[in-house]
This record gives structure tokens, C-alpha cells and sequence, in this order.
């Protein structure tokens, strides 16, 4: 250390007096500012060796060391899922309407009530057609009864064929109007189109039908989830592949698989529609339920995965992370620079391999990672 220091006092002498005589005070105020900045960084250097020297080697001093803890580098399976919202989409949900209008004369149901299919729900008004309705039926029944005398006479060949022709038009005629006004007087009836349950009545007695629904039924012992997933991973998700369904207003989650993918893309927001079949017996799951859809579309069986909070970025945009090392008896960082191959929920996946800087098996530093530096002495401690 003192031939050290003895070096660089002569070699800043020497360099002082090899400097060419100035024939002017500028010019050797100048020389001498050199010479004193060359002495000055020459001291600093000694200065900064000196310290370290008694830092490693003073039993005197109390060292304060960095304080780590370390997370254990082992390779485990990792996977990676497509976060999507989702809706429930009932398989049996009905908006009823009216279909021809009137006045609503009987509700004879109740919001809740399990109803069978076709089963009467709301009546309206349909005094004027159940009078046609009548009238077309004794027509019709005498249509029947001509026809049939007609046909008689007809096999007896009595009469002309045009009389045949004429009651048998004359029936059949009568028949399609009753069947008419029939079809009229059902379509003011509003009835259960499946097994279900009502949800809601719209309507109230008294009121007239018009563009509105009447009634609600929905039948929820068969629900589908529908999301929409963008275009990016037309090539990742496909039919079978599994899911984790949350619902954050049931507090409730689901494991499942995609019962469809579509082969069709949206053009107007880049997305193509994946379906979820809700179980059996799932009664919470309402039509319309939000939903988060978790989608697995990669699986590493044996990876590196390390928190994503061990991993630091340097002014390059390069990935680096600190391992621990036993050097001359004390525990020091090592900086290994890494290649982040995926990410998902805190987690990254790094690459392997002597290239890649790690192998597995590796004690990384973790929380305090930030405030040390390559080659660094630490100290461990208990999270």
C-alpha cells in the first residue's frame, strides 16, 4: 500500500515538472490545476481502496450488510390462461308477446310460478272473435250436412256433379274459416312456449298488447356461458381446452372445458365467440350473469418459474435478477441476466439452460433485491 501511495506522489511530481514552462501566468496556473486534478484523483482512488481494505478488515467495525431473503429456484408446472368476460345465456328464455292485440282481461299467473308448456298465462279480450267463432261453427256444421246429403245423392246418381262439387267447395270453404278464426282467437291467448318458470309479468289487467312483451319464462336448468376472445389467440384456444369460471357476484368458481369455439371472426371488434356449458343443477347461475372466464392456452410441464417481482430491467430494457453465492466465506449477490418467456398472475417463466445463466436448483434473492448491486456481501434473514 505505501509503494503504492509513493508511485503516484512521484508520477504526479514528474508529470508537473515534464509539463512545458508556460510563457505566461495563464498557461502555468493551467499546468499546475492539472497537475492537482491528476494528484487529487490519484488520492481519491487511494482514499476509496483504503476504506475498503479496513472495511473488510477492521474486527472493529460493525459492517451493515444489505438484509435479503432468498426464494428457492425448482422447476414446477406452469400455465398461463386468456382472462375474458363472459355472460350467462339460458338455453330456454322466452320474451312473450301478444300476437294479435287486445285488451288484457285475466293474468292467471304469478311472478315465480312454474308453468307447464302451453299453458294459459295471460287472456285477453276475445269476446268479438269467440262470436265469429260461433257463428263460422253452424255454418260450418251446415256446409257438413248438405255435403254429406249431396254425396249421397251423388251415389245414387241423383243430382249433377256440379251440386257435388258446389257443397263439397261450400264444406270445405267453411271448415278453412273456422280454422281461421281459431288460429285468431289462440293467438290472443299468451302461453308457456316450454317448461319453465315466470319470470317477470309486464302487463297488467286491463291493459292494452302492443309492441311490449307480456310475460317473461325462463327455464334455467340449462345455461351456456358466451365470451368473446380476441383474435390474437385464434391459434391457442380451441374446443375441450379447460377453464376456470368465476363469478364475482356469487363469490362462487367452476371448473369446466370449452364446449365451442367459433370458426368465426367479428369484423367489427377482432374477436370470436367461445362457449362454457354450465353443469347440471347450477341454480344460482342466472341468464345474463357476468362472469370471468379464465381460458388455458399454454402449459409448461417442467419450468423455470420465478415471482415477477425478482426480476429488475436494466437502462437497456434487458431482464436481470440476483442469485446468492458463497464467496471466501460470505454470502454475495451474482446479477444473472434471464429471458422472460411468459408471464401470468405474479409468476414469470424464465429460460433454462447454461446460456440462459440458470440451470434450476438456484437460491435467488428476493425481497431486497432492489437495493443491492453485483458482487455485493448480504445478509440473509427469515421473511
Amino acid at each position: 500500500m505505501k509503494n503504492t501511495i509513493a508511485y503516484l506522489t512521484i508520477a504526479a511530481l514528474l508529470a508537473a515538472c515534464g509539463a512545458a514552462t508556460p510563457t505566461d501566468d495563464l498557461g502555468r496556473k493551467r499546468a499546475e490545476l492539472d497537475s492537482l486534478k491528476t494528484s487529487y484523483a490519484a488520492t481519491a482512488e487511494l482514499i476509496k481502496e483504503m476504506d475498503a481494505w479496513i472495511a473488510e478488515h477492521d474486527t472493529t467495525v460493525k459492517k451493515s450488510l444489505p438484509n435479503i431473503t432468498t426464494y428457492t429456484l425448482a422447476p414446477t408446472r406452469f400455465e398461463h390462461f386468456v382472462q375474458v368476460h363472459g355472460n350467462v345465456k339460458a338455453d330456454k328464455s322466452a320474451d312473450l308477446y301478444a300476437m294479435a292485440g287486445g285488451r288484457v282481461r285475466r293474468i292467471l299467473v304469478n311472478e315465480g310460478d312454474r308453468v307447464r308448456s302451453g299453458q294459459l298465462l295471460v287472456d285477453l279480450d276475445n269476446d268479438a272473435i269467440d262470436q265469429q267463432i260461433a257463428a263460422a261453427e253452424s255454418g260450418a256444421a251446415l256446409a257438413k250436412d248438405l255435403f254429406e246429403k249431396q254425396s249421397k245423392l251423388w251415389e245414387q246418381k241423383i243430382g249433377s256433379e256440379v251440386q257435388f262439387l258446389t257443397a263439397k267447395n261450400q264444406k270445405e270453404q267453411a271448415e278453412s274459416g273456422l280454422s281461421a278464426l281459431r288460429e285468431q282467437r289462440r293467438m290472443t291467448q299468451v302461453t308457456a312456449p316450454f317448461d319453465g318458470v315466470v319470470d317477470e309479468i309486464v302487463v297488467s289487467q286491463g291493459d292494452m298488447t302492443g309492441a311490449r312483451p307480456v310475460a317473461r319464462v325462463v327455464d334455467a336448468s340449462g345455461a351456456s356461458l358466451e365470451a368473446d376472445v380476441p383474435e390474437s389467440y385464434v391459434n391457442r384456444v380451441k374446443t375441450g381446452d379447460p377453464v376456470r369460471v368465476e363469478f364475482p357476484s356469487l363469490g362462487d368458481t367452476l371448473s369446466a372445458t370449452l364446449s365451442n369455439v367459433s370458426k368465426y371472426i367479428d369484423p367489427a371488434n377482432r374477436t370470436f365467440r367461445v362457449s362454457v356449458r354450465m353443469p347440471n343443477g347450477a341454480e344460482q347461475v342466472r341468464p345474463n350473469l357476468l362472469s370471468v372466464i379464465h381460458v388455458r392456452d399454454q402449459v409448461i410441464d417442467s419450468a423455470l418459474v420465478v415471482p415477477s417481482r425478482l426480476i429488475q430491467e436494466n437502462v437497456e430494457g434487458k431482464s436481470y435478477l440476483f442469485k446468492l453465492e458463497e464467496k471466501d466465506g460470505k454470502q454475495k449477490s451474482t446479477k444473472v441476466y434471464v429471458r422472460p418467456i411468459a408471464t401470468y398472475k405474479g409468476f414469470t417463466v424464465v429460460a433454462a439452460g447454461e446460456a440462459d445463466g440458470l440451470l434450476g436448483g438456484e437460491t435467488l434473492v428476493d425481497e431486497g433485491a432492489k437495493n443491492i448491486a453485483d458482487g455485493q456481501e448480504v445478509k440473509v434473514v427469515k421473511p
